[in-house]
């Protein structure tokens, strides 16, 4: 659900490379990607079930490299949430509220998203089985609209891999390094009823989330073609404006952004969660609600003040900046703490997994 928010915002896959109408198959090859740093998150945290990320990682390297090595992690949750919070306050400013300015809309978003954190992860997770069903069903009726119109323009899908492998490739980069939120598994996994399926249900979540990218990705250049489609802000919104369906049924975009609001809730939520139990287990403290009100605003001035404009946010999604800075949200943390795991093994120690 968080991942597909992303997916419906910008669309990467199609408008940070120039794959045009191969992106659907960018989208495919994402998923092996995805799936492996999914692997190398949730791994650890599936063999230390009881643990989060700095409990165990004070256990490989040490008490305080380990800390050093999770602030990665508590970073990652801030700019995670952050950017999201941004773009889906951009897109209530250019399609809706076109008045409001965006540092009230974000702090709204952003108090929603602490007062829920405070409540506690069940309440987050019980609000997202309320919503999820919710969510998908206005996908699934957007995609649904979409299909006459997507049907007669199938024409903007060809010809396929014209220009070759390279540009499918390139447009697989940021939907695969978008896969970081799924580091907050490693904060929330101790909390699962059976931590050890963890690993099982998070891949079998990425399949379900790659198919809603590649069916979203597959509308929207049929129906407003490659090269539109690749300027498009916001793509998947501008997609569901442009179809018609009768005088009296108008505005049928407002299914998409709501949805995309229901995610961008439930992520916010989870991250504020995550970023500050984790930060109170780095400074020592039994009690993460203290610090959410502090990190609430921060994270809301971090969102107003990051991106000067929508433009500057949709460079952030370029391969060649935002490919290597997000992967390196993964692979350094987890590099060190797979290797550290790794020579305890082959030295014949056990890393106290069960």
């Amino acid at each position: 659900m968080m991942r597909t928010t992303v997916v419906i915002a910008l669309l990467p896959v199609l408008t940070s490379s120039d794959a045009l109408q191969d992106a659907w198959a960018s989208a495919i090859v994402s998923f092996f990607g995805a799936a492996l740093l999914v692997a190398m998150i949730a791994g650890l945290g599936v063999r230390f079930p009881d643990l989060t990320i700095v409990e165990y990682a004070q256990k490989l390297i040490g008490k305080w490299p380990g800390k050093a090595v999770c602030l990665v992690i508590i970073w990652a949750f801030l700019v995670i949430a952050a950017t999201d919070t941004r773009i889906y306050a951009e897109a209530l400013v250019i399609g809706f509220l076109t008045e409001t300015p965006i540092p009230f809309i974000i702090f709204s978003m952003v108090i929603t998203g602490a007062t829920a954190a405070y409540s506690g992860l069940e309440v987050i997770g019980r609000t997202a089985d309320l919503l999820f069903p919710i969510f998908v069903v206005m996908i699934v009726v957007s995609l649904a609209f979409a299909i006459p119109d997507a049907t007669t323009m199938g024409s903007n899908l060809e010809p396929v891999l014209a220009r070759g492998i390279g540009p499918v490739l390139r447009g697989s980069i940021i939907p695969t390094v978008v896969i970081a939120q799924y580091l907050c598994l490693t904060m929330i996994i101790p909390a699962a009823n059976q931590p050890k399926k963890a690993l099982g249900t998070a891949l079998w979540a990425l399949t379900g989330s790659t198919m809603m990218l590649v069916l979203i990705t597959l509308a929207v250049t049929a129906i407003l073609g490659p090269h539109q489609g690749s300027r498009a802000v916001f793509p998947f919104l501008s997609m569901v404006r442009a179809i018609y369906i009768s005088v009296f049924l108008e505005r049928v975009e407002m299914l998409a952004l709501f949805a995309w609001g229901f995610g961008i809730f439930i992520a916010v939520s989870v991250f504020m969660y995550c970023g500050s139990r984790a930060l109170a287990q780095v400074l020592g403290l039994d009690d993460y609600r203290p610090l959410i009100g502090p990190l609430a605003v921060i994270w809301g001035t971090f969102s107003v003040h990051s991106y000067q404009n929508l433009f500057q946010l949709r460079t952030f999604f370029q391969p060649k900046i935002g490919g290597p800075y997000i992967l390196s949200w993964i692979l350094i943390p987890m590099g060190i703490l797979w290797a550290a795991y790794g020579i305890r093994r082959l030295a014949g120690g056990k890393p106290d997994e069960e």
